[in-house]
């Protein structure tokens, strides 16, 4: 076994081992504890909530989460929700170390469409990553589109590294597979409007508006029946369109 593949499979172990020591100081805290919705503020303890259960394939362990009686937001693990942000970004550091994305341009393209955007109009990628060109693309047919990723290094100029860096009002707004990874989904789709005028479209496509793609413990919130229609009175925007093709979901809400 070469050196890469030693550290390959010691980090593997590590993660195992921790997520394994965290699971065991959970479990006897979990039937008793109060646990308060991301989303409507609905308060309970577990049996207040359906319990979705799955195995994390990055070695994270048992992955316990709670769907909302009152909204339908599916949400958890707690052990996730729970971290402090140091810990949570070097937990994704160490995910990026051997794990990469496949090629999201095609959908990021296709959200980014459904902002009906117009020449001279002024976009944001939110949550871009470093797996797609899709800021290149944009560009060099003539959209003035700009990136927000935070977790990986920017490759690109056109791509901040934090929202310190986003001084501009954008036009539209986009982004695939980034808000199911949400701990605090009112707060972030505030943050994101916080950067748009109003009237503009922000359109989010993700899996998870249904409870997929559950088997990892960074996707936090699962956008299910009446929980999207909470978020958009909560956030103060409207929905203005939905679609579905197969595993491509998207939600467009409009500013108000």
């Amino acid at each position: 076994m070469d050196l890469g593949n030693q550290i390959d499979a010691l980090t593997a172990f590590v993660t195992a081992a921790h997520w394994r020591t965290v699971d065991l100081l959970y479990a006897p805290t979990l039937a008793t504890r109060v646990i308060n919705c991301l989303l409507c503020g609905y308060s309970a303890t577990r049996d207040g909530y359906g319990v979705h259960e799955s195995e994390c394939q990055f070695g994270g362990g048992r992955l316990e989460r709670y769907q909302c009686r009152e909204c339908d937001l599916v949400f958890g693990p707690l052990k996730m929700l729970d971290m402090s942000d140091q810990m949570l970004t070097a937990d994704y550091q160490l995910l990026y170390e051997t794990y990469r994305e496949s090629n999201s341009t095609a959908s990021e393209t296709r959200a980014f469409r459904t902002t009906e955007p117009r020449q001279g109009g002024l976009y944001l990628n939110w949550g871009s990553g470093a797996w797609s060109e899709t800021i290149d693309q944009l560009r060099s047919q003539g959209w003035d589109v700009w990136g927000y990723e935070p977790s990986v290094p920017p490759a690109s100029p056109f791509v901040a590294g934090s929202t310190s860096e986003i001084s501009a009002t954008f036009d539209g707004l986009f982004s695939n597979d980034v808000i199911e990874h949400f701990r605090d989904p009112v707060a972030e789709f505030r943050r994101m409007a916080s950067h748009l005028r109003t009237g503009a479209l922000m359109t989010h496509a993700s899996p998870c508006y249904e409870l997929l793609y559950d088997h990892t413990r960074f996707h936090t919130a699962f956008y299910l029946g009446r929980s999207v229609e909470v978020l958009a009175a909560r956030t103060g925007m409207k929905i203005v369109g939905r679609e579905t093709d197969g595993e491509f979901m998207s939600v467009t809400f409009r500013i108000l």
